[in-house]
């Protein structure tokens, strides 16, 4: 049976949360008063970006592909995921994020192949639209994608950054955190390893696998 890697996208993969970006550029700080309701549970993650997307009265198709130009992921990823690929590992994104967001970079940097669970967004009329097709009705965060109902065996790696990761991120055999995630393990003393982009993580897969190669700019021993 292949090992099995689960990775969340926005500020993870990407070297900025997609989101954060998105909803700045098109309503300043008024997002953040959801975001903030968000965070602090009052409200969940579906209503939190049902009200986000409702602040943006219009936007072309030319203005969101223009934003998606500007979403890079970070420098080692393409190399990390060339080295999973090639030794047998399976690597799915589960994301609280938009599957036109995912898609678009995806396909930017030759990693299409790569499956994903995410919200749909949609643009009809220069309005934004979102539906949850990867939701669970019994979500303990009330995700809009569920992470913890995609896991398909209990031995899997995850790979995460933030608030939508806290559930699965205690099921995991191992974890790699940073940012929000790395502080709420922190206070709730969940066991992780610590990373700041992907050459951490392709060299601890490297030296745990006794493999020995050298990936650009990366040397693994």
């Amino acid at each position: 049976m292949k090992n099995i890697i689960y990775c969340d996208f926005d500020g993870t993969i990407t070297k900025e949360d997609t989101l954060r970006k998105f909803f700045t550029l098109f309503t300043g700080d008024k997002w953040l008063e959801a975001e903030q309701l968000w965070i602090e549970g009052q409200i969940n993650s579906q209503e939190c970006l049902i009200s986000e997307l409702n602040l943006i009265k219009n936007i072309s198709q030319k203005e969101l592909e223009e934003f998606l130009e500007t979403i890079e992921i970070d420098e080692y990823f393409c190399e990390f995921y060339k080295f999973i690929k090639n030794r047998n590992y399976d690597f799915v994104i589960l994301s609280d994020g938009f599957d036109l967001f995912i898609e678009s970079v995806l396909k930017r940097y030759n990693l299409s192949d790569i499956p994903f669970y995410s919200n749909a967004l949609k643009l009809n009329n220069n309005k934004l639209s979102v539906s949850f097709p990867n939701s669970n009705p019994n979500c303990l965060r009330s995700s809009g994608t569920c992470k913890c109902s995609k896991i398909t065996r209990p031995d899997f790696y995850y790979i995460g950054d933030g608030v939508s990761d806290v559930c699965i991120a205690k099921k995991a055999q191992t974890l790699f955190a940073k940012h929000n995630l790395k502080k709420y393990c922190d206070e709730n003393k969940i066991d992780y390893v610590s990373f700041k982009s992907f050459k951490d993580i392709l060299n601890y897969f490297a030296d745990r696998g006794g493999f020995n190669a050298k990936v650009e700019g990366i040397r693994i021993r």
